[in-house]
């Protein structure tokens, strides 16, 4: 059996071929952190497999090996938004669609292999009080008379990660409950449904997620069909869970949107046809957030939960907003509010800005100010915009899935957010590209974009962006700590890699290379 080696962030395929063969990589890493390879071998197996996995010399936490399993890309991104034509976008997307890229990772913890072209990701989590130096660790890989024997070199140094309860970035993937009860076939009335949803939970935080959305209240309605009060038990079970396993912070979920980006007006979710400017408004937003805050009392939540309003309010319904944002904290004193916004002109009626990256490059003179002001502001990347611009989908370099953090790091943005964390298509690893509406099938979001897992069994899978995802989150750590010592080293070191969301290196072996040099940065 023959291997071959690949960066974290770099991605491989079932159809390449094997250049070199090799037996030994030597990675750098923090302590507390994590370090990881990818492995692409020779070996297509016919049926599935038995394997053998021998560590020696392994650190006191067992490496992780994952068996690297192909999804399908179906369609390309587009040039300016969702999908589009290949020709369109050539010059950066990695492959024509469709075809199929290793990005879903399966735990090897039944010693089995799953048939088909062998691929492997290997993480390693390297233990807070190791002591600093090269380490060698030894892996075989045994499959019937196959063995593939490697040699890992380490170079563990003086950084720390710290750990996630005193993390100096904040970030949020939105947790659908209803894609979970629908992929796993539970109700989430149902006890099993409990088991599964903490492990997303801890998938969450072993991402290094810091908080997590709950679901809205759900309305009461009278026999006459007006609300009467709201069932926040699905909401209160989510929460509970998600602290108790030792999320810092839970977030209410949104109450209100627009029904066209460029009106004025947000409306009701739950009741589409009523203004929250309006006193039937005001009188449902006043026995929800009423009860929300009886909620928030009798857990003891007051520090740790903070709410959700509008998904993405626009400059037209900045002031509908605004009015939102009053009636809000006329009931929740002392919650901060926390939102995705496409605006500059919410000035006081949040605490923390989730700004559309594009949308922060456009007006990133306003957000500057807003930040000399002491606004906290977040960035996060969706299906809008395509194109080159940094985001998380499978046919752009797999550095656009890491880079977005060492621009949070830039732009003195505290956090990352994305909405798309669990949602799939009914066959999620065929068919990637997520279609929201039935009646309009032409419309397709891009390959990933609406997922950074996939439905295992019974639990979620890891994908190799999720673990970037992680891995970026340390680096803003890292960064942070170099920053203190010597911030114009640090913002020169990002800035090799990355000058915006449309300027950066589609080279993963180069990104690995500047880590090193920010590792060894805080090593002196």
């Amino acid at each position: 059996m023959r291997g071959q080696f690949f960066s974290s962030c770099s991605w491989i395929y079932p159809d390449m071929e094997i250049e070199r063969e090799d037996t030994r990589i030597t990675l750098d890493a923090p302590r507390g952190g994590m370090t990881a390879f990818q492995i692409l071998t020779d070996v297509c197996l016919e049926k599935d497999e038995n394997v053998d996995l021998i560590w020696e010399n392994a650190f006191s936490a067992k490496p992780a090996v994952y068996q690297l399993m192909p999804v399908c890309v179906d369609q390309n991104s587009g040039k300016d938004v969702l999908t589009g034509p290949y020709e369109e976008v050539k010059e950066y997307a990695t492959r024509k669609a469709p075809f199929y890229v290793f990005d879903a990772m399966r735990e090897i913890d039944d010693g089995k292999l799953l048939k088909g072209r062998l691929a492997f990701y290997v993480k390693l989590d390297v233990p807070d009080s190791i002591s600093r130096g090269s380490k060698r660790i030894f892996l075989s890989i045994r499959i019937g008379d196959k063995i593939l024997p490697l040699e890992i070199d380490i170079n563990v140094h003086a950084a720390r990660i710290p750990d996630l309860k005193h993390a100096s970035f904040g970030m949020v993937n939105w947790l659908n409950i209803g894609e979970i009860s629908s992929q796993h076939k539970v109700n989430a009335n149902d006890p099993a449904f409990d088991e599964i949803l903490l492990k997303y939970i801890d998938n969450q935080l072993e991402m290094r997620n810091t908080q997590l959305q709950i679901p809205s209240g759900v309305p009461v309605r009278d026999d006459t069909g007006k609300i009467i009060s709201f069932d926040f038990s699905l909401s209160e079970k989510v929460a509970s869970l998600a602290l108790e396993r030792g999320f810092q912070y839970v977030l209410g979920g949104f109450v209100a949107r627009f029904k066209v980006w460029d009106e004025k007006t947000h409306y009701l979710l739950w009741d589409r046809d009523v203004s929250i400017a309006s006193h039937e408004g005001y009188r449902q937003l006043k026995i929800y957030f009423s009860e929300v805050w009886d909620m928030i009392e009798k857990n003891g939540w007051q520090e740790r939960y903070m709410q959700t309003l509008v998904d993405e309010p626009q400059f037209p319904n900045s002031d509908h907003y605004r009015i939102l944002s009053s009636i809000a904290r006329k009931f929740l004193p002392g919650i901060p509010i926390h939102d995705p916004v496409e605006s500059t002109h919410l000035d006081g009626a949040l605490e923390i800005w989730d700004v559309k990256q594009a949308v922060y490059e456009k007006y990133i003179d306003e957000y500057r100010y807003l930040q000399d002001l002491g606004e906290e502001m977040w960035l996060y990347t969706c299906g809008f915009p395509a194109g080159k611009v940094m985001n998380r989908v499978m046919d752009l370099p797999l550095t656009a899935s890491l880079l977005p953090m060492w621009m949070c790091y830039l732009y003195d943005c505290k956090g990352f957010l994305h909405w798309g964390y669990n949602v799939h298509t009914e066959t999620p690893f065929e068919k990637t590209c997520y279609q929201p509406e039935e009646e309009h099938p032409e419309i397709a979001y891009p390959a990933g974009n609406a997922h950074i897992v996939y439905p295992g069994e019974n639990g979620p899978l890891w994908s190799v962006r999720a673990m970037l995802q992680r891995i970026g989150a340390e680096d803003y750590e890292l960064l942070s700590a170099l920053g203190k010592k010597d911030s114009s080293l640090s913002k020169r070191l990002v800035l090799k890699a990355c000058r915006s969301f449309s300027d950066y290196t589609f080279d993963g072996e180069y990104v690995d290379a500047v880590r090193k040099e920010i590792l060894s940065a805080l090593d002196e």
